[in-house]
C-alpha cells in the first residue's frame, strides 16, 4: 500500500476519476434530484445548466441543510408566538414543522438550494491526484468535478482514490449491509 501511496502523486485525475457521471440539472426540483442520489448510491453531484455546462454541486448535505435551516426558522417563531404548550402538542408541532421544511425544500429547485457562496472547485482530466488530494482536504469536499471546456467529463471522490490504493471491492461485498444480513 506505501507503493500505491507514492506512485499516486504522479498519476493524472483521469485514472481514478469515475467516467459514469450522475449529474442533475439546476432546474430540476430537489425531491427528484434527491431520488436521483439515492438511485444512484451516491451523495453528491455535478449541477449543469441548460447547455450542459457545470454550474455547482448538490450534496445531500446541502438538502439536509435546507432542511434543517427551515425547521429553526419555524422553531424561533413558534417559540416568540406559543408560550404554555403542552408536551404532546409540542410534539405535535415540531413534527408539523419538519414535515413543512422537508416539503418546502423537495419542492424547491436545485438551484436555490446550492450554496450561494459555494466556490466552483473543478480539475482537468490531466490534473495530478496529488493536486486532486490537496484540494479535497484544503476545502473539505468529499468530491471534485472533472470538467473539460465547461462540461462534466468525469468526478473523482475520496472513494475513487481509496479504491484506487485499496483495491476495489467486488460490487456484491461493497453493497452488503455492514451486518451481513
Amino acid at each position: 500500500m506505501d507503493e500505491s501511496l507514492g506512485r499516486i502523486k504522479w498519476m493524472s485525475v483521469e485514472t481514478a476519476m469515475t467516467r459514469d457521471v450522475v449529474s442533475v440539472k439546476a432546474t430540476d426540483k430537489v425531491k427528484d434530484a434527491w431520488l436521483t442520489l439515492m438511485e444512484a448510491d451516491v451523495s453528491g453531484a455535478p449541477v449543469v445548466g441548460q447547455a450542459g455546462e457545470i454550474v455547482g454541486i448538490l450534496s445531500i448535505t446541502d438538502i439536509h441543510r435546507a432542511i434543517f435551516q427551515r425547521v429553526q426558522k419555524a422553531r424561533s417563531l413558534r417559540e416568540s408566538q406559543m408560550q404554555n404548550i403542552n408536551e404532546e402538542e409540542l410534539e405535535k408541532e415540531e413534527l408539523r414543522e419538519l414535515t413543512l421544511a422537508i416539503r418546502a425544500a423537495a419542492d424547491s429547485t436545485v438551484e436555490m438550494l446550492l450554496p450561494r457562496d459555494q466556490k466552483l472547485l473543478t480539475l482537468s482530466p490531466h490534473d495530478s491526484l496529488d493536486r486532486a488530494i490537496r484540494l479535497m482536504a484544503e476545502h473539505s469536499v468529499n468530491r471534485l468535478p472533472v470538467v473539460k471546456d465547461s462540461k462534466v467529463e468525469g468526478i473523482v471522490s475520496r472513494q475513487d482514490i481509496i479504491w484506487l490504493v485499496a483495491g476495489r471491492p467486488e460490487k456484491e461485498k461493497h453493497h452488503e449491509p455492514a451486518d451481513g444480513t
